[in-house]
């Protein structure tokens, strides 16, 4: 499951999710990550992602990612785009933001699954 995290936080974070990308995770990843077994993920699944993956990187559990935290899944620009007040932490708001663009931006036929 911990290379599923570090697979979806650096594609989706990045700014290039796609379809295609998500279709790059192992097949047993994407089974936990699709809980219906449709071999889609919904945006309620990828929500239910979004949230374990930010409280599995928030190792100080104080709500937000800080650098040090989010370094082994995201490189320094990646972190600037998603802290968009630039206070150096991605706040939950921030982090949730970035995963609905990015979700947005992979589902191109805009049926609210990824496939």
């Amino acid at each position: 499951m911990k290379q599923a995290l570090m697979i979806i936080a650096v594609i989706l974070m990045s700014g290039t999710a796609s379809a295609e990308s998500v279709a790059e995770l192992h097949e047993a990843e994407l089974n936990n990550i699709d809980k219906n077994n449709d071999g889609f993920l919904s945006r309620d699944e990828f929500k239910a992602f979004s949230d374990y993956a930010f409280q599995a990187m928030d190792e100080d559990k104080n709500g937000t990612l800080g650098l040090d935290e989010a370094k082994p899944f995201l490189d320094i620009k990646q972190f600037q785009n998603v802290d968009r007040d630039g206070d150096n932490t991605i706040s939950r708001p921030e982090y949730d933001a970035q995963m609905d663009s990015d979700f947005t931006s992979a589902d191109l036929d805009g049926n609210g699954q990824l496939n």
